[in-house]
């Protein structure tokens, strides 16, 4: 099944011009699974879907021929929002092919006064974010700055957000013959392409193990004592994380929390910056920072206005320099080595019971090294000893 094929399949399930008997609810739940933004009844029952839309209003605005315009998979208009979706098996985006979608995103926002501002849903295999060359000014920065911008595009995943959502609507299979088998077809394709060798599926289930024994003892005493806060989220990012940690894109595991001062506020560097502490695991995906994969615990700071974490020297710098928020040698470190930290300040290795470093990706040594629950709990206990000690310089300087 080639892309084309594939979108098409879910625009006959997803729309409910095309989809009479399920179509309403196949969004309602798509906008559960993929799209997560709580849409309302009433925005739900507005919302038309659009399959290879047409960036028409920035073709107008370019002079460019209606027929030369872009086309983006779908959009789904609704009495609140535009939403654009890009949707890639394998291949790359074209050449500022994102910038066009939420550029046209943008103009029909304006246009009839839509109250949320857009965000582009890019769909993946792997979970990858856009090139820079499609994304340059609605995904990027500076040239300079390898910090992704994640407020105006959003990535998910076949795994992880398309095939709950898939799963679901079997649970509610139209009569339609037809619609049933584009669903089964869907749902079949989607599951194939997605498996994970039985090897690397044990080692998803050994690190759902190790990050809950791992939070469990993040308890609230625990966080009182290091002046933490847990991260007001759904849940700690582990969880999705885990789901696309053997594909090819950026996956980075983890628990996190906001670090707080000594009244137990949060700790606030600007209106939109604040401080986290967490513990991770990348899989070494779109490595633009040559990061080693190994367990870690650091601190970042991050920036809710672009939904990511604050990479460059001179900002953390700007930020934390003499301020006696985190001890003055961390930020020395990354003054000197930056983008290798990619935006982890205070980084230390951490080690399992027998001072190995743990690298989840390497299947063959975690199976060896965390063969069951007894291996996993000596190495947390010895973790939070690591964890601790890196804390207690946050506190105590």
């Amino acid at each position: 099944m080639n892309e084309r094929e594939l979108t098409g399949l879910m625009y006959k399930l997803l729309s409910p011009k095309e989809n009479l008997e399920c179509g309403r609810l196949y969004l309602e739940l798509f906008d559960k699974h993929v799209l997560r933004l709580g849409m309302s009844a009433e925005e739900l029952d507005s919302a038309k879907v659009h399959e290879q839309y047409p960036t028409k209003l920035l073709a107008e605005k370019l002079k460019i021929p209606l027929k030369k315009a872009k086309k983006m998979d779908f959009a789904i208009i609704t009495s609140r929002r535009f939403i654009p979706i890009e949707v890639k098996l394998e291949s790359g985006s074209g050449k500022s092919q994102c910038d066009y979608y939420f550029g046209e995103a943008q103009l029909h926002t304006q246009k009839f006064s839509l109250s949320e501002p857009p965000v582009l849903y890019y769909l993946t295999l792997h979970g990858y974010f856009p090139e820079r060359s499609s994304a340059s000014s609605s995904g990027y920065g500076a040239a300079d700055e390898l910090t992704i911008h994640q407020d105006k595009i959003k990535k998910v995943t076949f795994r992880t957000e398309l095939l709950p959502w898939l799963e679901e609507c079997s649970q509610h299979a139209p009569e339609n013959f037809s619609l049933r088998n584009n669903l089964s077809r869907l749902l079949s394709f989607v599951r194939r392409i997605t498996q994970r060798t039985g090897e690397q599926l044990q080692v998803e289930e050994i690190m759902r193990k190790f990050f809950a024994a791992l939070e469990k003892r993040f308890d609230e005493n625990f966080c009182r004592k290091h002046r933490l806060e847990f991260y007001a989220g759904d849940e700690q990012p582990y969880h999705q994380e885990i789901l696309k940690f053997f594909f090819k894109g950026h996956s980075a595991p983890g628990i996190n929390f906001l670090c707080t001062d000594a009244a137990g506020n949060v700790i606030k560097l600007e209106a939109d910056k604040e401080l986290l502490f967490g513990v991770e695991c990348y899989n070494g995906g779109e490595n633009d920072f040559r990061r080693a994969r190994t367990l870690v615990a650091n601190f970042a700071i991050y920036d809710s206005s672009i939904n990511n974490c604050v990479c460059k020297r001179t900002d953390i710098k700007r930020l934390l320099d003499g301020k006696n928020i985190l001890p003055q040698e961390f930020i020395k470190e990354y003054w000197q080595k930056g983008q290798k930290l990619a935006g982890m300040i205070g980084r230390i290795d951490l080690h399992d019971a027998h001072g190995d470093t743990i690298d989840f990706y390497d299947v063959d040594k975690t199976l060896t090294q965390f063969k069951n629950s007894a291996a996993i709990d000596r190495a947390v206990d010895n973790i939070m000893t690591e964890t601790e000690n890196l804390l207690r310089r946050f506190v105590y300087g």
